[in-house]
C-alpha cells in the first residue's frame, strides 16, 4: 500500500508493498500490527500519552513552548525501519515458513512478521534512525545529558512500548 497524508505544507507518503504482498500471499483472514499498542500506551504526564509522544517524532511538529517556537524534526521510528527493511523481515521468517505452511500455523507466520518489525524498530533506535535522524539539538542535549535521538527517559518509554499483535481467524 502507498500513501500520502497532507498536513499543510507537509506531506507524509510511505510504501508497504513488499509487505502487502507476502501478507496478500497469505491469505486475506489475518493481520499484524506493529506499533504502540493499547495497553503500552501509558501516560507520561501533562496529559501526553505514549502514543502522543510516538506521533510527535513520528511525523514531527511545530509547537509553541515557553513563549518561542520550537520545531521537532521528523524521526520516523515505525515507517521508515519498516519500510526500509521489508526484504530483511521477510528474510528473518522465511526460514521457519515452510514448517508453519506445512502446520497450517497462519497466525504463527504473521506473529515472525511481528516480531521480526519490532526487531526492525528497535534497530533503528539504536542507531539513530540507521543514521537518518537529525541529530538532537544542543538545548535538548543539555536538558537531557546526551545527544542520542529518542533515548532518554521519556524514549524509553517510547522505545519500550514497541509490540504487535496479530488479529484476524
Amino acid at each position: 500500500m502507498s500513501f500520502n497524508i497532507k498536513n499543510g505544507d507537509s506531506v507524509v507518503s510511505g510504501d508497504f508493498s513488499k509487505l502487502e504482498k507476502l501478507v496478500e500471499n497469505l491469505g486475506k483472514d489475518h493481520y499484524v500490527d506493529i506499533g504502540i499498542m493499547g495497553e503500552k500506551n501509558k501516560t507520561l504526564g501533562g496529559g501526553l500519552t505514549v502514543a502522543g509522544l510516538g506521533a510527535v517524532h513520528e511525523f514531527g511538529t511545530d509547537r509553541a513552548g515557553r513563549g518561542n517556537s520550537v520545531t521537532i524534526p521528523e524521526r520516523s521510528f515505525i515507517r521508515m525501519p519498516l519500510e526500509t527493511g521489508q526484504d530483511d523481515i521477510e528474510k528473518s521468517v522465511k526460514p521457519k515458513l515452510k514448517a508453519l505452511m506445512e502446520k497450517g500455523d497462519i497466525k504463527g507466520i504473521f506473529k515472525l512478521i511481528g516480531v521480526a518489525g519490532e526487531a526492525r524498530i528497535q534497530e533503528a533506535f539504536a542507531s539513530g534512525g540507521f543514521g537518518e535522524w537529525p541529530p538532537n539539538a544542543k538545548s535538548t542535549i543539555r536538558q537531557k545529558g546526551s545527544s542520542q535521538p529518542l533515548i532518554d527517559i521519556g524514549a524509553a518509554g517510547l522505545r519500550g512500548s514497541i509490540s504487535s499483535k496479530v488479529g484476524g481467524n
